[in-house]
């Protein structure tokens, strides 16, 4: 959800690259959801072809706490 929002991507093309392996799932997950670090977060932003800041990771921290 808070990831597939601020990427403006479809959560379910993130769970889909996720599930084919062909994006690596993030390191942490609590009650079965994922938990992604701001380097995860690049990484989803990085596969779809989406160019993040800074400041745009900050934001991402700062919404998912």
């Amino acid at each position: 959800g808070q990831v597939a929002r601020v990427l403006d991507i479809p959560a379910y093309k993130i769970s889909y690259a996720h599930s084919t392996g062909q994006l690596a799932e993030p390191a942490f997950r609590f009650i079965d959801k994922r938990c992604y670090t701001e380097d995860d977060v690049q990484r989803v932003a990085e596969y779809f072809g989406i160019t993040l800041t800074k400041l745009a990771l900050k934001a991402v921290s700062k919404e998912a706490k």
